[in-house]
């Protein structure tokens, strides 16, 4: 791909989560004007079948270019796990033997039919690693093939979450979905650790009492003072300690960074 397509062309950023689909076209890196959309779903039981259906309404309906997709997950659907070093990483096949016993031991047998990645982190350093259903990482795939869509990229949220603040140095963030919250500390570019669980729609107690729940188990989050936070759960602005320094985010859709997948 010559200089000019790659600066030119047009990507549909989409975010899938229980409640709506969200999304928006990038070209350049920059989004284009009224080209976001916000699609609800009916699903009580946050079912990503029924949300996976959605997106192939969506698909069907969506009279556009078959521009590629860059696609991103809820939290709900994708278990994060910082997973220890180990010279089985270095090569494929024993990596992933590895990761499947590794999210095995947390999450039990179920977790060995899941599709695991984990990120690049330095020789001798953990690494982070996700967990998706294959099935729903499949169907995405088949969604967008179905109907002439490249998928460039399937990742969960926290990804574009972190590279888009990532500039700014902080040295944790948190980000909060509609009945999910994860904690995160940063060092060096990377997410070096992560604390994820469920949470009420009045998020805003519970967000401090998961940092310092947090805090008894890590006492180095003592010297963190700051914590960048993004709020994706739809929900009413929440009163939150000073500690949270919360950041616009339109939606999902919009931390998808053209330069992390192009």
């Amino acid at each position: 791909m010559s200089l000019i397509e790659r600066v030119s062309r047009a990507t549909v950023c989409l975010h899938l989560a229980p409640q709506a689909l969200y999304g928006v076209q990038r070209r350049a890196g920059c989004p284009v004007p009224d080209s976001a959309f916000h699609l609800p779903i009916a699903n009580p039981d946050a079912s990503w079948q029924v949300a996976l259906a959605a997106l192939r309404g969506w698909l069907e309906q969506d009279g556009g270019k078959k521009l590629p997709l860059a696609v991103s997950l809820a939290s709900r659907w994708c278990a994060m796990l910082m997973v220890p070093w180990s010279g089985a990483l270095l090569e494929r096949t024993s990596a992933q033997r590895f990761l499947h016993s590794q999210f095995a031991a947390v999450y039990g047998d179920g977790a060995r039919a899941w599709r695991l990645a984990a990120d690049d982190a330095p020789y001798g350093k953990p690494r982070l690693a996700c967990g998706i259903d294959g099935d729903l990482l499949q169907g995405v795939q088949d969604a967008a093939a179905a109907h002439g869509r490249r998928c460039l990229s399937i990742e969960p949220i926290v990804g574009p979450a972190w590279r888009s603040i990532a500039g700014s140095k902080p040295a944790a963030f948190a980000l909060v979905e509609a009945g999910r919250l994860l904690l995160a500390t940063t060092s060096g570019g990377r997410i070096t650790a992560l604390h994820s669980q469920s949470c009420a729609i009045a998020w805003g107690d519970e967000l401090d009492r998961a940092w310092r729940r947090w805090n008894l188990r890590a006492p180095q989050l003592d010297a963190i003072e700051q914590v960048a936070l993004l709020d994706l759960s739809g929900a009413p602005p929440a009163e939150v300690p000073e500690r949270f320094v919360p950041i616009a985010v339109a939606s999902g859709a919009h931390l998808m960074r053209e330069a992390a997948w192009a």
